[in-house]
C-alpha cells in the first residue's frame, strides 16, 4: 500500500515507557543503512499495530519520531577499556557506516529512534483513500515487538492538515514540513490570532522574521477589518513590514513621544525641512537585517510615500496632563527666569490652569509667542521647550505640526469593520511604551465590553515580550501595569475579538499566567534549560522533543497548537517563508515603477 514510504525499511518496537506529557515514549530499532539514516528525520510518522486490533481488522497507532541516533554495538557506550583496543574497534566500526548504502549487512549497526504518540490511528483498508478515511482519534497502546513502518509523505500531509481545506476562507499555507519542502502545512488564521500565539527562540532564530511572515499571512487571509498592533521596542518593523504598510493604506507608525522619530521628520511636518532630508535620515537610522543592507537605498521611495501619506503619527500620554503639568515639564520652577517674564508666564498659566493640555494647546501657543518677547537666554530656553511640547500636543493645527494620535481616535480606527491595517507602535522610552500598552489595552477592552463589540479581530503583538509581561517578582513600575493589561487581554480578550501574540528569547522571565494562555506555539532553539522547561510546562510537552530544535536553521520551528493545525497539541517541525525575500522582491518592483 502506498501509505508506506519504504517497503524494505521496517523497524521493530523494542520497548515503551510511560511519560507524563506524551502518554508514553516508544523505542524503535531500524537496521542501519546510510540512505535510511539520511532520509529518516525527526518529525516523520511511523505506525505500529495496536492492542485495538481484532481478528478481522488491523488497527495501527501513529507515532512521531522526536529523536534518532545511530548505534554500533561493537563500540562501548561508556568508553571504558584499553585505549588501543577502543581505537581499533572504532576504526573497524567506522567502515560499517559507509559500506552499507541501501541495505543492512551487519547485525551490530542500528538506528535507534524515540517516538511519541500523536493520539491518532487508523485501520488498514484495501485502498489508500479508505485508509485515510479511517483516521481517527486513538489512545491505544502499540504492541511491543511488532513491526514498525514509515508512513509516506502524502499520508503524513493528510494527517498534518486534517480538517483544513486550503480552498476555504481563512485557511492558508504557513510553510512546509521542515525536512520535506513538498509537504505544505496549513493553519486556521482566525484561530491563530483570536486564541493567542507565542514565538520562542534564542537570538538569531528569526523571531522578527517569523512575525513579519505571520502578519503577511494574516493580512492576506483574515476577515475584512482585521487589525494587527505591533509593539516594537527595538524599532525594527518599519523595515520588516514596509511592503504591508504600503499595501494597506490605513496603516500607521505611531511614536509614543515626539523624540521617538528622528528630528528631520518632525521638522518636515513643521515645514522646516524638505521631505528628502526626512527620508534620508530615516533610511540612515533605520535597523536592517543583514541580507537587506545592500538594498538600503531602495527603502527611500516607499518611506517617502509613507511620509506623504502622513502614516507617521505621534502619540503623547496627555489625556490626564493639564496645562499646569506641561508648564512644569518645560521647567517653570527649575529655570531662573526674570520677574517680568515670570509674571507674563503666570498670567498665561492662570488663564488655562486645570485644563487638559491637548484641548487648549493652540491657544496657549499663540499667547506664548505674542507675550514672551524679551529674548533673554533663560526665557528663550523655557519658551522653546514649552513651544515644542505644545506643538506636539496641538491637534488643532495639523498643517503646522506632526499629526497626533489619541487613544479615542485610535480605538475608533481599530473598531472599523471595513479597513484592514497594521499599527507599529514605537517609543524612544520603553517605560512610555509600557504606559501606552496599559492605556490602550484597558481602553479598547472596556469599550468592547460595554458595547458588546466582537469584530473586527484585533491582535496585539509584543516583541521582546518579557519587557511587557515579566513575572511578578521582576515587574516594577510601568512593566507592572503593562503586564496587568496584557494579562487581561490574554484571559478575557478573545471573548471580544481581542488576541495577543508574544515573542521572546527569555521565556523564563515571562509571567506564567500569560504563558499558559496562547493556544499556538512556535518554538526554535532555546539553549537554556530553564527556558525549555518553562515552555514544556506551559504546553505539557516532553523536554526530549526540544532536542531536534538544536539542529534547526533559520526559518525552522516546532509548531504546536490546540486549534490551528490538523494535529492537535503535538509538536512537529515546520519551515516558514523568509520575510526578507518578500521584502526584497517588493523593493525591486516598487523601485521599477
Amino acid at each position: 500500500m502506498s501509505i508506506f514510504r519504504e517497503e524494505t525499511n521496517i523497524g521493530r518496537l523494542m520497548h515503551i515507557e510511560t511519560d507524563p506529557n506524551s502518554q508514553y515514549v516508544a523505542y524503535i530499532w531500524f537496521d542501519y543503512n546510510l540512505n535510511l539514516m539520511r532520509n529518516l528525520q525527526e518529525g516523520d510518522f511511523l505506525c505500529v499495530q495496536s492492542f485495538a486490533s481484532t481478528g478481522t481488522e488491523i488497527h495501527c497507532v501513529i507515532l512521531q519520531i522526536v529523536n534518532k541516533i545511530p548505534r554500533h554495538y561493537a563500540l562501548p557506550t561508556d568508553m571504558k577499556g584499553y585505549p588501543g583496543f577502543l581505537m581499533e574497534a572504532a576504526k573497524s566500526a567506522s567502515q560499517d557506516w559507509t559500506s552499507q548504502i541501501d541495505k543492512s549487512e551487519e547485525d551490530t549497526t542500528k538506528i535507534i529512534c524515540e517516538a511519541i504518540p500523536i493520539n491518532m490511528g487508523f485501520y488498514l483498508k484495501d485502498s489508500e483513500e479508505e485508509t485515510k478515511q479511517s483516521i481517527n482519534e486513538s489512545y491505544d497502546l502499540p504492541m511491543p515487538g511488532k513491526e514498525v513502518r514509515i508512513l509516506s509523505y502524502n499520508f503524513m500531509e493528510s494527517i498534518l492538515n486534517k480538517g483544513l481545506d486550503p480552498n476555504t476562507e481563512g485557511i492558508t499555507k504557513i510553510g512546509t514540513l521542515q525536512h520535506n519542502k513538498n509537504i505544505d502545512i496549513y493553519i486556521n488564521i482566525e484561530s491563530l490570532i483570536r486564541l493567542h500565539f507565542g514565538i520562542f527562540g534564542f537570538t538569531g532564530a528569526g523571531k522578527s522574521n517569523l512575525i513579519s511572515t505571520l502578519i503577511n499571512k494574516v493580512m492576506e487571509n483574515s476577515p475584512e477589518g482585521t487589525k494587527l498592533v505591533i509593539f516594537d521596542i527595538m524599532g525594527e518593523y518599519l523595515t520588516l513590514l514596509i511592503d504591508l504598510l504600503i499595501k494597506y493604506p490605513d496603516s500607521k507608525i505611531i511614536g509614543v513621544g515626539a523624540e521617538t522619530f528622528v528630528g528631520d521628520l518632525y521638522e518636515y511636518y513643521n515645514k522646516n525641512k524638505s521631505i528628502d532630508e526626512a527620508v534620508n535620515t530615516i533610511v540612515k537610522t533605520n535597523l536592517y537585517p543583514k541580507k537587506l543592507l545592500p538594498f538600503k537605498d531602495k527603502f527611500k521611495e516607499p518611506i517617502k510615500k509613507l511620509i506623504e501619506r502622513k502614516a507617521f503619527r505621534v502619540y503623547e500620554l496627555v489625556r490626564s496632563k493639564t496645562i499646569d503639568e506641561i508648564f512644569e515639564e518645560a521647567g517653570l520652577h527649575s529655570i531662573n527666569i526674570a520677574d517680568n517674564d515670570k509674571k507674563k508666564i503666570q498670567e498665561i498659566l492662570e488663564n488655562y490652569s486645570g485644563k487638559l493640555a491637548y484641548n487648549v494647546a493652540g491657544n496657549v501657543l499663540n499667547e506664548i509667542n505674542s507675550k514672551l518677547t524679551s529674548g533673554k537666554a533663560n526665557t528663550e530656553k523655557f519658551k522653546n521647550k514649552l513651544t515644542k511640547l505644545l506643538k506636539i500636543l496641538n491637534i488643532d493645527i495639523k498643517d503646522d505640526s506632526i499629526f497626533i494620535s489619541i487613544v479615542p481616535n485610535l480605538i475608533k480606527e481599530l473598531n472599523d469593520k471595513n479597513k484592514k491595517a497594521i499599527y507599529i507602535i514605537q517609543s524612544h522610552d520603553p517605560d512610555e511604551l509600557k504606559k501606552f500598552v496599559h492605556y490602550l489595552a484597558s481602553a479598547i477592552y472596556e469599550d468592547r465590553r460595554k458595547t458588546g463589540t466582537v469584530i473586527p479581530l484585533v491582535s496585539f503583538i509584543f516583541d521582546e515580550a518579557d519587557e511587557f509581561i515579566p513575572q511578578d517578582n521582576y515587574a516594577k513600575g510601568e512593566s507592572k501595569t503593562s503586564r496587568q493589561a496584557v494579562e487581561m487581554l490574554a484571559r478575557r480578550g478573545r471573548k471580544f475579538g481581542l488576541g495577543i501574540g508574544i515573542a521572546t528569547q527569555r521565556v523564563v522571565y515571562l509571567d506564567t499566567n500569560i504563558m499558559a494562555q496562547p493556544h499556538t506555539y512556535f518554538i526554535s532553539k532555546l539553549p537554556r534549560s530553564s527556558d525549555r522547561e518553562r515552555v514544556a510546562e506551559a504546553f505539557a510537552i516532553g523536554e526530549n522533543i526540544f532536542e531536534q530544535t538544536f539542529r534547526f536553521g533559520k526559518g525552522d520551528w516546532l509548531l504546536v497548537s490546540h486549534d490551528v493545525t490538523g494535529l492537535e497539541a503535538i509538536p512537529f517541525p515546520l519551515h516558514t517563508d523568509n520575510a526578507e525575500e518578500r521584502i526584497r522582491e517588493f523593493l525591486e518592483k516598487f523601485n521599477e515603477n
